[in-house]
């Protein structure tokens, strides 16, 4: 009864949700991008289903972290299972984008297809599994499309929820939203959560025996990446000690900017890459008038200058840049919650971010290791940065520390890939 009312529910709000987003549309342009991008897909999942030699594993993942979660596993299927194809399925342009610019659909590699996954229509949902005929399909942390999942699950093909995550916060949890995804867990066959914690609350909305934790196969793809020791092709000016602070946001760099080019007047010696979330023109633009109101030397990634200070203005290389950097500065902890800390640990660099961190499970451990220092404002962050660049000792120690956290945490691929086989 509870699945048929959600259903309902969802199915009946699903036509007014889907005209909103036309609207906004016309005035935000990545919703424009996203519905751009899903125009034709029939035709394109035709031509899929055309290629295909066998039933695929269905990867659905959201954007670029969620895709680089998925990737070690995928990686992991090919050298077990080779003849068994993947197809992948974002619901971001910036996922979409990232894919395609980084993956081969040549046969190469085990994705045999790259796509927006359509809206959450019933229709479109039996129209793609018609196509692909998935053997089972895999989600990634915490992207549910429903009627995706109930139309799988209605055909019996198995689902597994991989580096699952249930904050304590979250409102589906409680009141409406624990009555819709209960419906929605109860139609997934594994959940494979990123901690013991995590478990324990999907466990409230269905049976134990389908729960399990398997770590956070993030820091396998970390790992991963960090191995492959990728060339950026971009350097600095100077020798000294090099910030980098990725993924900011317009709140983080009201609190970081100021500190950053009082230390860098103060010690000529400093450099900054500035990475922001959202490496829009206008946003880059920003960036630039800020060094060169404060005088310092400063060029955009795609420039290919040396420069005191440099702004990315791409997407997708931020775990290759912390590899120029001494000390990083994570954004989005001054706002909705900071980003990942993982990637700038496995470099062994000391990790500063703002008060809003309660989200990132790792980063409270990296406070727990000496390698992760909380800037509730402008004053604590300058100090800390200020402290870590002129400390050679004090940051090796905190960047040691970093690194060895993640190397504890390796190994959630190997686990999520042995529940995958089971359905093989």
């Amino acid at each position: 009864m509870s699945e048929f009312l959600a259903r309902t529910l969802y199915n009946s709000l699903l036509p007014a949700v889907a005209g909103a987003a036309r609207i906004s549309a016309l005035f935000l342009p990545k919703m424009r991008e996203a519905l751009d991008g899903r125009r034709g897909f029939r035709a394109r999942w035709r031509r899929c289903a055309e290629t295909l030699t066998a039933q695929p594993i269905w990867f659905h993942v959201s954007s670029v972290g969620e895709f680089e979660q998925a990737r070690p596993v995928i990686s992991a299927l090919h050298k077990r299972s080779p003849d068994v194809p993947v197809v992948l399925t974002f619901s971001s342009p910036s996922g979409y984008d990232f894919a395609m610019r980084r993956e081969r659909v040549d046969g190469s590699t085990n994705i045999r297809f790259i796509d927006y996954l359509p809206a959450d229509f019933a229709t479109n949902m039996r129209f793609c599994l018609d196509c692909v005929r998935p053997r089972i399909l895999v989600l990634v942390k915490f992207d549910l499309w429903p009627n995706l999942i109930w139309q799988t699950h209605g055909r019996g093909i198995p689902i597994v929820l991989i580096d699952a995550t249930l904050s304590p916060t979250s409102k589906r949890l409680s009141g409406a939203g624990r009555f819709f995804y209960r419906s929605i867990y109860r139609s997934i066959d594994r959940i494979l959560a990123i901690s013991e914690s995590d478990a324990a609350r999907f466990a409230e909305s269905v049976e134990k025996s389908r729960v399990g934790v398997s770590g956070d196969t993030r820091f396998d793809r970390v790992m991963e990446r960090w191995e492959q020791r990728t060339e950026i092709g971009f350097s600095l000016d100077g020798n000294g000690p090099v910030i980098v602070a990725g993924s900011t946001w317009p709140a983080d760099e009201r609190v970081i900017l100021s500190p950053l080019a009082r230390l860098m007047k103060d010690n000529d010696s400093i450099r900054l890459i500035l990475a922001p979330h959202e490496p829009l023109p206008g946003r880059v633009n920003d960036l630039v008038d800020w060094a060169n109101t404060e005088g310092l030397s400063v060029s955009r990634a795609s420039d290919g200058k040396a420069s005191r200070v440099l702004i990315i203005d791409t997407i997708g290389i931020l775990a290759e840049v912390y590899r120029l950097g001494d000390v990083a500065y994570i954004g989005g902890s001054f706002s909705t919650g900071v980003h990942s800390v993982i990637e700038p640990a496995i470099a062994g660099l000391p990790v500063v971010f703002g008060p809003v961190h309660e989200n990132s499970f790792e980063a409270l451990r990296l406070i727990e290791e000496g390698a992760g220092f909380v800037a509730r404002n402008e004053r604590e962050a300058g100090d800390h940065l200020s402290r870590l660049t002129a400390d050679e000792a004090a940051r090796r120690a905190a960047g040691e520390n970093a690194r060895a956290y993640v190397a504890s945490q390796i190994g959630a691929t190997e686990k999520c890939v042995a529940i995958i086989e089971e359905w093989l």
